[in-house]
């Protein structure tokens, strides 16, 4: 820094060593991002597969994320169910009581507790999180500390730190 009594002058050297160094950081970016993403959504999937409701396992086994793309200047990683009675089982609200379970013409009695099936029931708690509804935005609030972590390990990878 030079002073004088008119006027103060900062000068930065290596601005051309700076600018070779993010040349092409984009592309690295894209790159890391896509990895550390697919990896996110992966444990998104285990977490909604977790939480889902059980009856025959079919709602759990349709839900699949895959692998993370670049969309104009975003990296998306898109993953649910194909299911069409996927979406009610996420947002409808529970039928409380107890209730029967009639299929293929055999009766269960007392099957449902509180809107959950008993295979519901018995499935563990996943993060603090039980299954049933909104399995897929819990899923997603369970991970948000590995989100973050996860755009901290992508920042530190491009900057040339070790994390994989």
């Amino acid at each position: 820094m030079v002073r004088d009594d008119d006027f103060i002058r900062l000068e930065w050297g290596g601005l051309d060593e700076l600018d070779e160094m993010l040349d092409g950081m984009e592309e690295k970016y894209e790159e890391i991002a896509i990895e550390e993403y697919t990896k996110y959504g992966l444990l998104v999937e285990e977490g909604a597969k977790a939480l889902a409701s059980k009856d025959r396992g079919e709602l759990e086994s349709s839900i699949n994320f895959g692998t993370a793309k670049k969309s104009g200047d975003k990296i998306i990683v898109e993953g649910g169910s194909n299911l069409k009675y996927a979406l009610r089982r996420h947002e409808e609200p529970y039928r409380m009581g107890i209730h029967d379970k009639v299929d293929n013409g055999a009766v269960f009695e007392n099957y449902y507790i509180g809107g959950k099936g008993r295979k519901t029931l018995r499935k563990p708690n996943w993060r603090g999180y039980k299954p049933g509804r909104k399995f897929l935005a819990n899923a997603i609030t369970a991970t948000q500390e590995d989100y973050d972590k996860m755009n901290e390990r992508i920042l530190n990878r491009l900057l040339g730190g070790d994390e994989n």
